[in-house]
């Protein structure tokens, strides 16, 4: 009886550890921040932890180690993944664009991401929670040299930190009332977010033209 008690728990232990090594093979960096995304997506930023995360993946926690420093670093990398994707987009839409037409293109294409992109809106509200040589400030920094190339005429060039600061206080107003009755109709809010972005990211233009 015993004998046979025995047998079951080393048979037991040993499928087990099948499962584990099987799992510790198939797992890498792209699966980590993949379903660390979907975590802040679907449970939200506090909830998505190392524990959690490695319990969602179905390894020990300790295996997390292998690919990220911490969940800081994991964090970074997440918004960095999604940042690089936005540039990406970025380059397409802004193919044979000048002047206005490449700013505001600018402005709708972060704006249209970050609010399809619950993950990354999220990230880069706690950005100063980043240090300043990780990943997802390197991939800001390509979006913001991105923005400074976008010259509103041969004079004056649109600064990127206001560019991109304007769209992100947008986004994050917006989500704040979302489900709340809006006053604007779309397409009013759309020429108010342009007179926006136009007003705060050229003043020395608009009073040239004055």
């Amino acid at each position: 009886m015993k004998s046979s008690v025995s047998s079951y728990i080393i048979a037991t232990v040993e499928r087990k550890m099948v499962v584990i090594m099987t799992q510790k093979r198939t797992l890498d960096l792209g699966k980590v921040i993949a379903k660390a995304t979907e975590m802040i997506e679907s449970r939200g930023l506090s909830e998505t932890t190392m524990p959690n995360l490695a319990k969602a993946l179905g390894v020990r926690s300790q295996s997390l180690y292998h690919y990220v420093k911490n969940r800081s670093q994991l964090l970074s990398l997440v918004a960095a993944s999604r940042i690089r994707l936005l540039y990406q987009d970025l380059l397409k839409q802004l193919v044979g664009l000048s002047g206005h037409e490449a700013l505001f293109k600018f402005a709708d294409v972060v704006r249209d991401r970050l609010l399809e992109d619950q993950a990354l809106a999220t990230l880069l509200y706690h950005m100063d929670e980043f240090s300043d040589d990780s990943e997802v400030v390197k991939e800001v920094v390509r979006i913001l040299d991105l923005g400074d190339q976008l010259q509103v005429d041969t004079e004056h060039v649109v600064s990127q930190h206001a560019l991109v600061g304007a769209v992100l206080g947008y986004v994050f107003l917006d989500r704040f009332i979302d489900g709340q009755e809006k006053v604007e109709s779309p397409r009013e809010a759309e020429e108010n977010y342009h007179e926006m972005i136009w007003r705060l990211v050229s003043p020395s233009v608009q009073q040239s033209n004055a």
